[in-house]
């Protein structure tokens, strides 16, 4: 059922026997907090962005946290070879909003064609080229990709942002790249995970 509450049309789809509402949709706008309407854990999503959040108050003072989302993207041997000069993209933007990553972390199968070259790899914003977009978590050192025969996991926390201008992260997606020279050579693949909510 639609209700609109504090002039923003809010479907509701499960509520409670007292009428307050379990599961949600907003498209766009501010969340509402009005008294007595939304359950304790309900869960909204807005629709013009994919956001989720949950009420992490009360139904009298409903107070909204973002849910944290996570995107995994598969990386080729071509990939990793060519994300020097050109990025993959890990995450897409979303207009008017900024990606802040939680962690990222990547699984590297390594076969008997090693990877040669290269340098530090992090996942940046924008398609900055030789990995000079803005940092967005720790680097994972080049031997991860150099290394021996086998499946290796390395698990990066975000980097500190701060006083960062909105034009160089709003509306702007992630992309992974590596610093100072292309990976060569190696026929292993990648899988990369990132766990980031939006501001």
């Amino acid at each position: 059922m639609a209700k609109s509450i504090a002039n923003t049309t809010i479907l509701v789809y499960n509520d409670t026997n007292l009428g307050l509402a379990l599961d949600a949709t907003i498209n766009g706008g501010t969340i509402p907090t009005t008294t007595l309407t939304f359950s304790p854990g309900c869960r909204m999503v807005d629709l013009s962005t994919g956001i989720v959040s949950i009420n992490a108050g009360t139904a009298v003072t409903p107070r909204w946290e973002q849910q944290k989302i996570s995107t995994t993207v598969s990386l080729t041997a071509a990939q990793v070879i060519a994300m020097y000069t050109t990025p993959v993209a890990i995450v897409d933007a979303v207009p008017g909003k900024a990606i802040i990553v939680d962690s990222m972390d990547m699984v590297v199968t390594r076969t008997s064609t090693a990877f040669t070259g290269g340098g530090v790899v992090a996942v940046q914003y924008a398609n900055t080229a030789n990995g000079g977009g803005t940092a967005t978590t720790a680097t994972i050192a080049t031997s991860v990709i150099t290394g021996t025969v086998g499946v290796s996991y390395t698990a990066r926390i975000p980097v500190v942002q701060s006083d960062i201008a909105t034009a160089s992260i709003t509306g702007i997606g992630l992309f992974i790249s590596n610093a100072t020279a292309a990976f060569a050579a190696g026929t292993g693949t990648a899988v990369v995970n990132v766990t980031y909510h939006l501001v």
